[in-house]
């Protein structure tokens, strides 16, 4: 039973579906940037942005590229569905975020709830819904309805302008803007209530006999939709089953429209949703169904194909082009009326997989039709009628074949003068068939070296030409008996021989593996002209076509063309915008384009405007296989392209018009891979950038969702650009580093025949670090002034400290040594008169100018020291002071402990300051080795409290300070003391010793 059944609903599919026009839905989803294949809502902003609300958030898209939208203002929310996505009247976007309603400002990422005023009972399912007036409600399902009270901001079922029958609950609210009334639909039955009145009309109460108030089975009614035609639409259950009705307000009476919808299918299925779009269509949709109603049949047609998958559709949204977008669990599909129609043929399937090598229209004349025969290495030939379906070739081979190389078929072409149909298979096998009886003469001839024949044309004269896969060209001439000798071989090339074209002056083409490509007089087989094969990149040619009179074009690896008259030949490559370098079949059109089959898909080149249009999903083209190996141009201009195991037809003509571009639009910028100003582009308004935010990215559409991957995108940017460049596949125009200045940016798209939209533009200023500001500059200028200056002040005082120094110098060695001098000059002379009457006067005289001799030589021997350069380290004053204590002391024979913190290494002291300290301590080591009495001492440098500290002990006598004569020497050393800014204490007892505590601060 469950097998007829299975049976049972196969077969309605099938013939539903063949029904159909099989339009073409192009996908989007999660590998296109999606971000749920989920998707709930959508909305079309005045921009023309598309709004998609799924399971994961909200979404932008601009044609090309998804943006994600977050909440941040209040708070930041995490990711949650957005169910449902509405434009109020003052141009608010209201949205459904989880649980949450209420207006939501993309540029700011801000989101207003709107609260309920009391808890509701809200989990059998929520819609929110607009009136002309502006009114927003929400009706909870099964339930009530709800409003927006602007004036208290919260959503409540008080004082509601819709009026619904006690104890009703509601499912839908649709407003009928002619007659204003309200049709309320209810799990009880059919309500209508009229605003202008105030009148409620239900079951039991209908004085004006609305319809579907009244009738006992229309209960649950879960959508109501009234058409342009005033045509009534109800859905409603009934204890097993969705059912429809429609009542024809013009005739007044119910018709059979939605009879259609009744179908008792086996899988469930709940139509929830009705769209009527701006062609008039209307269109039904929910779970496991979309319909769309044909006015001439009176029914509804089912949108369900192979490449058109879904469970549940949430909302189907017409945008401004009034293309169709269908919010589905598996994804968003996109659908256009202006999508042309693309005709495909499967071959079944078996365990041998097909391979399709050729394709032609033969015509049965008698029979006045014209069919489609395929050469299929492997069962042979396949033959298609007009509409693509497939008819029975057996007869064909309804005798024994001779060989198995019989099935396994090359090439097909069909004698013009005759009608037959000579047939090219493997190991030189030949047919020669009646398209009509499909009476069959096998031969293998001879001459053909039981070589595969791999192409068969005929030139204008009726002659039949053959090439074979080991080179050899042969030809029949036309009348001929068909027995060996009616074959010559013409010619023998190296290789093999894939294809032959005879052109449009009847000369024949050859394509060979080996030696690229000729051109052969077909009367004498002459070698007119010969395109060696490093021409064609050293890549064999198995595709040719001929443009016009004198373009042709040569395929395999990449695509070649040859211009007969110039002698141009021009190499096409992905680089160039090719969409493959493979070349699966070329085909030239009537209007001068020629048609490309690659492993990537189908493109169209313009040959005289240098381009490429790609033609993908959108087009129809989603099921094209990526491989294949020839294609041809019907008669009535159609073009064919062959799989491996399908065969896909199209009318180039419907391709071949282009509309005026639009102009595009910003549609977003990253600064460094960071999105700003995501919904707040304008071209107006310049920005301002510092000068570390030099790194952008912008993208660019013309919100142009049906033709979009058929215009191109150009930039340029002042200063940096001279000319427009590419913007590339993905719409965008990347600068980095820019320098600090001020910037245009321009762009623009063009159509597939370089027609251009209007110029966009976008003005910015990249701002320049401070040290390029012109303050910077007059702060540095200034600052270079008074470095000058500063310069000059120390070189200044540098001459000045320079002169202080000679000044004290000399000072020192006119004070020191001139009263020196004077001293000895006098002592010379006493002692010159003394020399002989008093020897022991002169004796002492001598002794007296000896000391004064060493201490003037002892001072010399201080300032020379004091002025040196290399004796600026505390490691040289602190040598020369320990010399200087050696020699006092250890002659007086008293010993001494000279002590140093490592700190006091590390000092700087300027000259001056050494020079003092170097005399205060050697006036008090002189002081203990002239006064102490004492046999040892201790002398010690240390830093307390950022002070340099000099200790001089000595364990002597001791004296009085009260009683002791100050003298030159403590008057000095107190006065070199307070030059230096520091203190110097004397501290003595008597029996005790002396202590001289010399403190310098440190700077």
């Amino acid at each position: 039973m469950k097998r007829l059944l299975a049976i049972f609903l196969f077969l309605w599919l099938s013939q539903e579906i063949l029904a159909n026009s099989n339009p073409f839905f192009n996908h989007l989803g999660v590998k296109d940037g999606l971000a749920s294949n989920h998707v709930l809502s959508l909305w079309q902003d005045k921009k023309g942005f598309m709004w998609i609300g799924t399971s994961n958030g909200l979404q932008r898209y601009d044609g090309n590229s998804f943006m994600y939208f977050s909440i941040q203002k209040p708070e930041i929310l995490p990711a949650m569905p957005v169910k449902l996505i509405m434009e109020d009247k003052e141009g608010n976007m209201w949205i459904n975020y989880g649980s949450h309603y209420g207006i939501y400002n993309p540029a700011e990422q801000s989101f207003r709830e709107i609260p309920f005023e009391k808890d509701e009972n809200r989990s059998k399912g929520e819609l929110l819904y607009q009136d002309s007036y502006g009114n927003i409600f929400i009706i909870l399902v099964r339930q009530k309805i709800l409003w927006y009270n602007q004036s208290k901001g919260v959503f409540t079922d008080q004082g509601i302008p819709v009026r619904v029958p006690q104890n009703y609950r509601v499912n839908r609210l649709f407003e009928d803007t002619k007659t204003g009334f309200y049709w309320i639909a209810c799990e009880e039955g059919m309500a209508v209530y009229d605003p202008k009145s105030d009148k409620l009309s239900y079951r039991g109460h209908n004085p004006a006999f609305y319809p579907f108030i009244d009738q006992e089975e229309f209960k649950i009614v879960t959508s109501y939709h009234i058409d342009k035609d005033r045509k009534h639409w109800i859905s409603y259950w009934s204890p097993f089953d969705q059912l429809f009705a429609s009542y024809n307000e013009n005739l007044g009476k119910y018709t059979d429209d939605a009879a259609s919808l009744n179908h008792k299918n086996l899988d469930y299925r709940e139509i929830r949703h009705t769209l009527e779009s701006k062609r008039d269509e209307l269109w039904k949709y929910g779970v496991n169904g979309l319909y769309k109603f044909d006015p001439e049949g009176n029914e509804f047609e089912l949108f369900r194909f192979e490449y058109f998958n879904y469970s549940e559709i949430s909302q189907v949204y017409e945008d401004r082009e009034g293309a169709l977008w269908m919010a589905t669990d598996e994804g968003l599909y996109h659908f256009t009326h202006t999508s042309t129609e693309v005709d495909y043929y499967f071959a079944p399937k078996r365990e041998i997989s097909y391979s399709f090598n050729a394709v032609r229209e033969i015509f049965l004349p008698n029979k006045r039709q014209t069919q489609f025969w395929i050469a299929d290495w492997g069962t042979g030939i396949h033959i298609l009628d007009e509409n693509l379906k497939a008819r029975p070739s057996d007869p064909i081979y309804r005798a024994p074949a001779p060989k198995i190389e019989i099935r396994q078929t090359w090439t097909i072409c069909q004698d013009k003068l005759t009608g037959k149909v000579w047939v090219g298979n493997q190991a030189g096998w030949l047919q020669w068939i009646d398209p009509e009886t499909l009476e069959t003469h096998t031969f293998n001839f001879p001459i053909f070296g039981k070589s595969t024949i791999r192409s068969i044309v005929q030139d204008g004269e009726g002659n039949i030409w053959f090439s074979t896969q080991k080179g050899d060209l042969l030809k029949y001439k036309k009348g001929s008996p068909l027995h060996n000798d009616s074959f010559e071989k013409v010619r023998a090339f190296n290789g093999y021989t894939f294809i032959n074209m005879v052109d449009s002056k009847d000369r024949l083409w050859v394509g060979s593996s080996h030696d690229g490509a000729y051109c052969l007089d077909l009367t004498t087989g002459e070698v007119l002209l010969h395109l060696e094969k490093s021409v064609f990149r050293n890549s064999p040619l198995t595709k040719m076509a001929q443009l016009n009179d004198s373009i042709f074009f040569f395929g395999h690896e990449l695509l070649h063309t040859f211009n007969e008259k110039s002698g141009e030949i021009r190499t096409l490559s992905y680089s160039e915008g090719l969409v493959s370098n493979g070349i699966n079949a070329i085909v030239p059109d009537s209007d001068a384009f020629l048609w490309v089959c690659t492993p990537n898909g189908i493109c169209r080149y313009n040959y005289f405007q240098h381009s490429f249009t790609k033609y993908g999903d959108k087009d129809g083209f989603g099921q094209v296989e990526l491989d294949g190996t020839s294609g041809i141009k019907c008669a009535n201009g159609k073009i064919l392209f062959l799989g491996y195991n399908s065969m896909v037809r199209f009318n180039p003509v419907h391709f071949n018009h282009s509309l005026k571009p639009e102009r595009p639009t910003l549609t977003s910028i990253k600064l460094f891979d960071q999105a700003i100003f995501v919904d707040s582009l304008t071209t107006e308004k310049k920005r301002t950038f510092r000068h570390d935010q030099n790194a952008f990215t912008f993208n660019f559409s013309t919100l142009n969702y049906t033709y979009q991957d058929k215009l191109k995108y150009f930039h340029r940017l002042s200063g940096i650009d001279l000319d427009w460049r590419g913007s590339g596949s993905g719409n965008m125009a990347v600068y980095s580093l820019l320098p600090p200045g001020d910037y245009m940016l321009e762009f623009k798209s063009e159509n597939e025949e370089r027609v251009s939209s209007a110029i966009g533009t976008f003005y910015f200023r990249v701002t320049p670090p401070f040290y390029e500001t012109w303050w910077f500059r007059l702060v540095l200028g200034s600052m270079g002034i008074g470095i000058v200056y500063t310069f000059f002040r120390l070189n200044l005082n540098r001459i000045l400290a320079v002169m202080k120094v000679r000044n004290r110098v000399a000072r020192d060695l006119h004070d020191d040594m001139g009263s020196t001098l004077s001293t000895i000059n006098i002592l010379s002379s006493m002692a010159k008169t003394k020399l002989h009457t008093d020897p022991v006067k002169t004796s002492e005289y001598l002794s007296k100018i000896s000391e004064n001799s060493q201490r003037m030589m002892e001072a010399m021997d201080d300032i020379v020291w004091s002025i040196k350069p290399q004796n600026d380290s505390m490691e040289k004053v602190l040598a020369r002071m320990r010399e200087f204590a050696n020699s006092v002391l250890e002659a007086k024979d008293i010993t001494f402990k000279f002590e140093v913190e490592d700190k006091i290494y590390q000092v700087k002291i300027p000259m001056e300051t050494r020079r003092d300290l170097f005399l205060i301590y050697k006036e008090a080591v002189n002081n203990l080795a002239k006064y102490a009495q004492c046999n040892r001492a201790f002398i010690q440098f240390s830093i307390k409290k950022k002070m340099l500290q000099l200790l001089v002990q000595d364990y002597g006598k001791g004296f009085n300070l009260k009683e002791a004569d100050e003298g030159n020497g403590l008057s000095n050393m107190q006065k070199r003391a307070e030059k230096m800014k520091g203190t110097l204490i004397i501290c003595s007892k008597l029996g005790e010793g002396t202590q001289v505590i010399l403190n310098i601060p440190l700077h």
